[in-house]
């Protein structure tokens, strides 16, 4: 009965968010970028990379180039975007640039001759079944396996998350990256460790997003040289070969793709939680002693077999730190944080009850927030930011889970006996 009860809460969940956002947000949003002239129309982060993809396959253009970015820019604005930075008063736009490493086209390649809404279509299928995946084979990593009605409304759960939910809709390579990453540890866990360095060299399409979790796969693999060279070994030779296939199809893209880096550090906010939260400065000296810490955990447990409790909490740890000390503050980036809430989640009776409660007004609140404003509709033609409410609490997601993973217990080792009669948590 309880875990019907699961299932029926989560497809309300699914159901409630799904209305919110067709119902409150995207006219909201239409609003306020659109009908007010901020924006010619809302592409979502795919189209950048799906137009610099054609360009580059069918075109031979230079995606990186100012006559692609402009054509990127008139489909967003209408017009071009010629800024100069640093100017006092003046609003700096995004430039809605090709700003990923060129081999991602590999991955865009199947969609070059699909319209974009077509793109949009198989990117929104793939992405969300790519994510459910992720769930099972951290389900299956942790040693958690609840029965499949509770899988399913694990899952819906993550889903229909404000993170997720807005990754979805804007075609957001990151939770490509996260199941990239997922699939890795999943690979060293069954010992194919030249795969895993094969999923990790692809998942450097986000390099900022893949960078903290890239050294502790790192650092494991060194520290035992002789049993995990081919961990090593098929991220050098896949990297290699994505870098090498790129200079074919665009010579000398790396130069490209770094002054692409740095023009995106000037139109677009690089901040980090912490730097947010606490300023650059004292944002800055936390994040370095979140690192220096981090590593020092990493070297400590880097002996660990990777089918480990201790591999996974150390994992976890780095994902944590990741949306904390890096510029990834934007909330479908949390879909980083899927393994850490899982495991706060399967160990749900070791958490303090103070903290169990801060836990669940955090993973709850989208959800409330999302029927409240159903219920009583705020106004669309307005710039109030009410209708963001459900997301209010977002942010605060990554600060909760990481005392959280620090308080509860050691006792990860083996699932609960039991369903856990806890939230699913926004990841």
């Amino acid at each position: 009965m309880k875990l019907r009860l699961w299932l029926l809460l989560s497809l309300l969940a699914s159901a409630t968010s799904c209305l919110y956002m067709f119902r409150v947000l995207l006219p909201w949003e239409h609003y306020v970028d659109v009908e007010r002239g901020k924006l010619r129309a809302q592409m979502g982060d795919l189209y950048p990379r799906w137009v610099g993809t054609r360009e580059l396959l069918l075109h031979g253009r230079n995606p990186y180039s100012p006559e692609v970015s402009h054509e990127i820019q008139i489909a967003f604005y209408g017009h071009e975007i010629d800024q100069e930075y640093g100017q006092p008063g003046m609003e700096i736009i995004d430039e809605q640039r090709f700003v990923y490493p060129v081999y991602v086209v590999f991955l865009l390649a199947p969609m070059v001759y699909l319209s974009f809404s077509q793109a949009q279509m198989c990117a929104l299928v793939l992405f969300t079944l790519l994510t459910g995946i992720s769930v099972v084979l951290w389900l299956d990593l942790l040693r958690w396996r609840p029965p499949k009605i509770l899988v399913a409304a694990i899952t819906l759960f993550v889903l229909s998350s404000p993170q997720i939910m807005q990754g979805l809709r804007l075609g957001q390579f990151g939770l490509v990256v996260a199941f990239l990453l997922t699939l890795s540890a999943w690979c060293l866990a069954r010992n194919h460790l030249a795969w895993a360095g094969v999923f990790l060299a692809v998942a450097t399409i986000k390099p900022q997003m893949a960078v903290l979790p890239l050294a502790w796969f790192f650092l494991w693999g060194v520290s035992a040289w002789p049993r995990r060279w081919a961990l090593l070994a098929g991220f050098g030779v896949t990297l290699a070969t994505l870098v090498a296939l790129g200079e074919l199809i665009l010579p000398g893209w790396p130069s490209y793709f770094l002054d692409g880096l740095i023009a995106y550090r000037k139109y677009f906010p690089t901040t980090s939680l912490l730097c947010l939260a606490l300023g650059n400065w004292a944002g800055g000296a936390v994040s370095g002693i979140a690192i220096i810490a981090l590593l020092a955990l990493a070297w400590r447990k880097r002996k660990v077999d990777a089918a480990s409790p201790d591999f996974i909490q150390t994992l976890a740890a780095f994902f944590v730190a990741a949306s904390l000390v890096l510029p990834l503050f934007q909330p479908f980036n949390q879909v980083l944080l899927l393994l850490p809430a899982l495991m706060v989640v399967r160990d749900w009776d070791a958490l303090p009850r103070l903290a169990r409660r801060c836990f669940f007004v955090v993973v709850a609140w989208p959800w409330i927030a999302s029927v409240v404003l159903l219920l009583l509709p705020p106004r669309l033609d307005s710039t109030n930011r009410l209708p963001l409410l459900p997301s209010a609490l977002v942010l605060f997601v990554p600060f909760l889970l990481l005392p959280l993973l620090l308080t509860k217990s050691s006792r990860t080792g083996a699932p609960p006996s039991s369903p856990i009669p806890a939230p699913v948590p926004s990841p």
